[in-house]
């Protein structure tokens, strides 16, 4: 695994998807590597997730969720829409399981199911303050994260034959919002919550703090061990995001900031496809 990869970003005010260089300027053009732009209707108001997964049919695709209540997945090369639904009930995540299986998450409190073309749901799971929701391809299971607990599933059958079973449920102090990899660590996961962010121990069952800040909205990994993050600054017109990334070494001691002047950002992203 390469050690620094991309690191992409949903920033509200354009509504675009931005691919940085983490080493250079921001503020600068010559830092975007890959951009992508969310048609003008309300559905697509507020980006509120991005990552990148490989397909067999389509290569690289990036899947995309918007607080208006849009899903949608699309080309990294000709960044051409190839599929889109409305999950609705202010999707905050989106994650694709191997087969094609799309699933998003719904702060209204629920999971929805796809299966890509068809934009209507086939199943959905009730999650109280769904926020986050992640494929480990290790264990072959799903993680997601809602209202105080962290949620582990049992993927069982295959297209709209796709069910959840519930195994697992870690009790969290508040409502949870963001869940990723440790790159590097195939055995942890990051989350945060209304009052932090935490590493779990997946074979341990455990977690600990690693950061004390309230109203984090993504924190992510480099392989390298650099860490990045997004809290809301209550300064800009949306309250929830910001215009500056954190960025911090493995020891959680601050290495630097990128700041884009006007800009929202909501969530970061390590830009690979990879699981750990």
């Amino acid at each position: 695994m390469n050690d620094t990869f991309g690191v992409g970003a949903v920033e509200q005010v354009a509504n675009d998807v931005i691919v940085f260089d983490q080493a250079k300027d921001w503020s600068k053009a010559e830092a975007v590597t890959w951009r992508w732009s969310a048609p003008g209707a309300a559905p697509w108001v507020n980006l509120s997730d991005v990552r990148l997964r490989n397909t067999k049919l389509h290569d690289n695709v990036v899947l995309v969720t918007a607080s208006g209540g849009r899903a949608a997945m699309l080309s990294r090369h000709s960044e051409r829409v190839l599929w889109a639904a409305t999950p609705g009930g202010n999707p905050h995540a989106i994650e694709r399981l191997p087969g094609g299986v799309i699933v998003t998450a719904s702060s209204a409190g629920y999971l929805r199911l796809y299966r890509p073309p068809s934009t209507t749901a086939f199943k959905k799971v009730p999650l109280p303050g769904a926020h986050g929701v992640l494929y480990d391809s290790k264990r072959e299971v799903l993680w997601t994260v809602g209202d105080k607990r962290l949620v582990r599933y049992r993927i069982t059958g295959s297209g709209t034959g796709t069910r959840l079973h519930k195994v697992a449920t870690k009790a969290i102090r508040g409502l949870g919002h963001d869940l990723q990899p440790v790159y590097g660590d195939p055995d942890s996961l990051w989350f945060t919550d209304t009052y932090g962010v935490y590493r779990f121990d997946i074979p341990a069952k455990t977690f600990h703090e690693v950061d004390g800040a309230n109203g984090v909205k993504s924190y992510v990994s480099q392989p390298s061990g650099l860490r990045a993050r997004t809290r809301a600054d209550h300064g800009g017109p949306r309250k929830w995001a910001g215009p500056t990334v954190d960025f911090f070494r493995a020891s959680g001691d601050k290495a630097f900031s990128r700041t884009r002047r006007g800009a929202e950002f909501y969530k970061v992203r390590i830009w690979t496809p990879a699981f750990g």
